[in-house]
């Protein structure tokens, strides 16, 4: 990441800025910028939300967020500096009065008309008030379409954007009468994460993997985004949502482009776009018929879980005493192009499932060799797995000789340790975005294209399961799933790889005590 004096000071302002998502994650990114002198000296944060509270409250507020959530003690200075760029705008979103008191905040704290100012408006909001807020903008005269001389006025989106390929293209197209497309920063946090940003650099940095990584080598690729947590305080939003509009449209299929695209011709993002765009464009589309064969839902019940009582999801606050909406998903999906054809992708995202881990596995072909087919009958195949969280790391997983006198084999595994290697204060995902926001950089957000095809693909698979009742709930809480997700692979002659921590893991949980 830059320095803050090699990008311009801008005016942040958070709309949303009394929710969750403000406190949990972007307080933190903010001070971990500040920290690392990667925050202009007058770069200014102004809160926007509907709550009555001082510029001090504020403060205060954002103060006892850091207390919880950074990973690390509260340095003063830093606070003190921080603190000093932050201040508050109270006003309903549909309030143009309220945007006009924005207006004045600006021209006060940077000393500037506002209109002039280079502004980044991040919608910490529910999608339904992203029009609102972006005609508001438009209105008050806060935003204009493309550069303005000098200055620039960019907007950042929280998923999801829209529920479906109809509300995302009329949500899309309301937007872009106020912003041109490179102003929009929409954002997936998944791509920020280290491993996945590693992914580029493993494929095309190293020669022994790129030759391997085709039809040719690979037998299938797996991930799994899984969560032991259930709904928690979420249920109201899960309703309208469910585990493939909360996960697959945007963080899986994110996750398969950068496995499956080609070579960019550069590391320019709209290099990297049209190669993701292009891997979307060939998964091939899923009727209704094939929405029912290669695709599964599932939904938790109550039990225990790590010796504790966990409700069932239709007993999760804010949910639905007979709700059919999926907290599992998983599919099989193909890629019709020449790198790929016949190479399946599963993919799995549950809540309440056996642990939290988000992995790519990718499982290569069994050895054409005659010379150890008898010993490597029933053993797991040569895999490279990208664990992207907890203990973020890679594995090769190849097979080694068993010390002794007779000839057995066993798989064996090469760990390589992130944080071993480059300690524990990698950038935070939200970090590393704001931080791209404010440098004019969208190489990790997702542009339009990509959002178009993820619904194309994912809204066969929601309408056709929106026609049938599921017959709910039908996992047990702490298990991988539904049976029905182990035969959409087993009847490939397959199996889910069930996550193993890797060597490393014990050392990792030392290092915290």
């Amino acid at each position: 990441m830059t320095k803050a004096k090699e990008h311009k000071a801008c005016i942040l302002v958070i709309f949303g800025a009394t929710g969750d998502l403000t406190h949990r994650k972007l307080f933190p990114a903010l001070y971990d910028l500040e920290f690392k002198g990667m925050l202009h000296e007058h770069f200014r944060a102004v809160g926007f939300a509907r709550r009555e509270k001082s510029d001090e409250d504020f403060r205060k507020e954002a103060f006892e967020s850091l207390k919880k959530n950074l990973r690390a003690k509260i340095n003063d200075d830093v606070w003190k500096r921080l603190c000093a760029k932050i201040y508050y705008n109270q006003a309903e979103f549909d309030d143009i009065e309220g945007y006009k008191k924005l207006c004045a905040t600006i021209e006060y704290i940077s000393g500037s008309k506002a209109e002039d100012c280079d502004k980044i408006f991040y919608l910490a909001t529910s999608h339904e008030y992203f029009e609102t807020i972006a005609n508001s903008l438009k209105e008050s005269n806060l935003a204009h379409k493309g550069e303005k001389g000098e200055s620039y006025s960019r907007v950042v989106f929280e998923k999801p954007f829209g529920s479906d390929l109809s509300s995302a293209r009329m949500l899309n197209e309301k937007i872009t009468k106020v912003f041109d497309e490179r102003q929009i920063y929409r954002i997936d946090h998944y791509l920020a994460k280290e491993l996945v940003q590693n992914l580029l650099v493993l494929r095309f940095a190293n020669s022994i993997f790129e030759p391997l990584w085709n039809r040719k080598y690979v037998d299938h690729v797996q991930i799994t985004v899984a969560e032991e947590l259930g709904v928690e305080n979420r249920g109201s939003y899960y309703e309208k949502s469910g585990a493939v509009r909360d996960i697959i449209q945007n963080h899986m299929l994110q996750l398969i482009t950068l496995v499956a695209m080609e070579p960019p011709v550069s590391l320019n993002a709209q290099d990297i776009r049209e190669e993701k765009v292009k891997v979307m464009r060939s998964i091939e589309p899923l009727t209704a018929k094939d929405a029912e064969k290669f695709a599964v839902r599932g939904q938790y019940g109550g039990g225990s879980m790590n010796g504790k009582k966990a409700a069932a999801y239709r007993d999760e606050e804010g949910v639905d005493n007979k709700s059919h909406t999926e907290t599992f998903a998983a599919l099989k999906l193909s890629i019709d192009n020449l790198r790929w054809a016949g190479v399946p992708f599963y993919a799995r995202t549950g809540k309440r499932l056996k642990e939290r881990v988000a992995e790519i596995s990718i499982v290569f072909k069994h050895s054409p060799s005659v010379l150890f087919h008898q010993h490597l009958s029933g053993l797991d195949p040569n895999m490279l797995m990208i664990r992207i969280q907890p203990d973020e790391g890679i594995s090769l997983q190849f097979n080694a000789k068993i010390p002794g006198a007779k000839m057995l084999i066993d798989p064996v595994r090469m760990d390589f340790c992130h944080e071993c290697k480059f300690g524990p204060n990698s950038p935070e995902a939200y970090e590393r975005l704001l931080h791209d926001v404010m440098a004019g950089d969208p190489t990790l957000f997702t542009g339009w294209d990509e959002v178009e095809h993820s619904w194309r693909l994912v809204d066969v698979i929601t309408k056709t399961w929106e026609k049938t009742k599921a017959k709910f709930p039908n996992y047990e809480v702490g298990s991988w799933g539904p049976k029905d997700a182990n035969s959409l692979i087993e009847k490939d002659g397959r199996k889910w790889l069930e996550p193993q921590k890797p060597s490393y893991s014990a050392l990792l949980e030392q290092n915290k005590k």
